[in-house]
């Protein structure tokens, strides 16, 4: 097996601005499939590089035994550096940029670079790692079954999506377009592709560094190119939930929750109550489905109509 790492130049608006995005491949002797991980896409999501790097670590010491993977394990340095999730002051955010434009926008030429890179590899599969809010739970996201070009990659999306062990949602276009992220694209383009949402954002939070890592190592000995990786293991009849930001907060104040991330909750039940500043209870939040809860707000202050809870709920 070898492994190797190099650079490739990614080039601004103008010719000032330069930028060079690391990639990381592990290639095997014998042929397989070839697998892609991209990272930190935005730039306060770092629990994906050190993911990648745990991948890579392992692969390292235990051997690749047949196929490629290769990784971006840190795509945007500009977000990175400034604590962002967008790529520069005009608050361009590169997952909405897919499959990019060669004379767009500095997002949109970033993407096309990133698309046809992976694209001319051949790739069997792209895991996008991202992170979410700082209490939240590591789970897959699914673009819904209407993204899919054909029934075959639909089923081998999902099928190598369960591979990973961790808890399915499938995402909604409602929320912004998802063939213009990197695995909606992907998936648009006939590739399997799913995105794995890690735990907390901001900071290196390590359960979900771990959770993220068995997830892709999962998934690579479901492929069998890997055989020292014992799978935690799934039942392959899993559906996907449906993912939903709902309910919504109609009023402001102090948010105290009544639930935690991972939690299975019950339609009606009370998931959050909001204070005002002399302590009485001006709301109280009711789930809208059976489900689970992947997530709260960072912030105890919530206005009308903020988003303060992620949950996968059940059809």
């Amino acid at each position: 097996m070898r492994i190797a790492r190099r650079l490739i130049d990614i080039a601004g608006l103008r010719d000032i601005i330069q930028r060079r995005i690391p990639v990381l491949v592990a290639e095997s002797r014998q042929p397989g499939p070839v697998v892609w991980l991209t990272a930190c896409i935005h730039g306060d999501e770092v629990g994906g590089t050190a993911i990648v790097h745990d991948v890579f670590a392992r692969l390292r010491k235990e051997g690749l035994g047949r196929g490629a993977v290769h990784a971006f394990p840190l795509i945007n340095s500009m977000g990175f550096e400034n604590v962002s999730r967008y790529i520069n002051t005009e608050r361009e955010d590169l997952n909405r940029c897919f499959p990019g434009d060669p004379k767009g926008s500095m997002g949109e030429q970033i993407a096309r670079r990133l698309y046809h890179t992976i694209m001319k590899s051949d790739p069997s599969l792209v895991i996008d790692i991202h992170n979410d809010w700082v209490q939240s739970i590591p789970h897959v996201l699914l673009d819904p079954p209407k993204s899919y070009p054909d029934g075959t990659t639909e089923r081998r999306t999902l099928e190598l999506a369960r591979a990973g062990g961790l808890l399915l949602v499938e995402d909604s276009d409602v929320f912004h377009p998802l063939r213009n992220t990197l695995a909606g694209a992907f998936v648009d383009a006939g590739v399997p592709a799913f995105t794995i949402e890690a735990g907390g954002a901001f900071a290196v939070v390590e359960e979900g560094v771990a959770a993220g890592r068995d997830a892709v190592l999962s998934t690579l000995h479901s492929m069998e190119m890997i055989d020292w990786f014992v799978p935690a293991g799934q039942s392959d009849k899993m559906m996907p939930l449906r993912y939903t930001n709902r309910p919504l907060c109609s009023t402001s104040g102090l948010i105290r929750f009544d639930v935690h991330p991972g939690q299975e909750i019950r339609e009606g039940q009370i998931l959050a109550k909001v204070y005002s500043a002399f302590g009485s209870c001006e709301e109280s939040l009711l789930a809208m489905a059976d489900g689970f809860v992947l997530g709260l707000e960072d912030h105890a202050r919530v206005l009308p109509g903020r988003e303060v809870i992620a949950v996968a709920e059940q059809h």
